[in-house]
């Protein structure tokens, strides 16, 4: 049985993040008559980055090539080692990942990543990783270099992320209960109305895709 592993790095979990995530899942799951989904929400877990203690570098001691710090996130990592797809979902803040992405990237990649010569990966085995990213902007407003950056280090550990992005989100149920001068409530529903729809296919898509490289592997 092939073992998939949801990452949700959105503090909402019904939001656009875990539907466009959810929609990879779903042709998975429609492809492959066995498979394991596991769903992590990061907003529910207490944990922190990396905290630099060099024990996942250590020559002795038996933490080499894991972390030791004991908090929440710590299971999941466990469960990841032994995946057979990951997908990493987060809303976009400060054109960058969600902080709690981030320290779980901090977390998952570091300890894998090696010092050996060329950097050798740490992991088991290679694996398909999916990304999936919602934001606010425009197509002319978004800023992926922080996309590049993580995906650099997913795709070394790992193997090369297939990305999914929605953009120009419909951020509020109500846009009379906030301050908002810079959007227009019309032109973002117009938006979510004609294209939220291709997003969510190209979800669907994605995950027919790493269906048929689980069921190759």
């Amino acid at each position: 049985m092939k073992k998939v592993i949801v990452v949700n790095g959105s503090p909402r979990r019904n939001g656009k993040t875990h539907r466009m995530a959810d929609s990879v899942v779903a042709d998975i799951q429609t492809v492959l008559s066995e498979v394991e989904v596991k769903w992590y929400d990061l907003y529910e877990f207490r944990y922190s980055g990396c905290r630099s203690c060099f024990a996942c570098k250590a020559k002795d001691g038996g933490s080499y090539g894991r972390g030791v710090i004991d908090d929440d996130l710590s299971a999941v990592l466990d469960q990841i080692a032994d995946a057979d797809c990951l997908i990493v979902a987060s809303p976009v803040y400060l054109m960058d990942v969600s902080g709690q992405t981030r320290s779980f990237a901090e977390r998952l990649c570091f300890s894998l990543g090696s010092y050996e010569k060329g950097y050798r990966s740490l992991a088991k085995k290679n694996m398909p990783v999916v990304t999936v990213y919602t934001m606010n902007a425009l197509p002319e407003m978004a800023s992926y270099r922080a996309f590049d950056n993580i995906e650099y280090f997913l795709g070394h550990i790992f193997s090369l992320p297939r990305r999914l992005c929605a953009l120009n989100t419909y951020q509020f149920q109500d846009y009379t209960k906030y301050v908002v001068e810079t959007f227009s409530e019309l032109e973002k529903a117009y938006w979510r109305d004609v294209h939220f729809k291709d997003d969510l296919q190209a979800a669907f898509d994605a995950g027919k895709d790493i269906a048929g490289q689980l069921h190759e592997g």
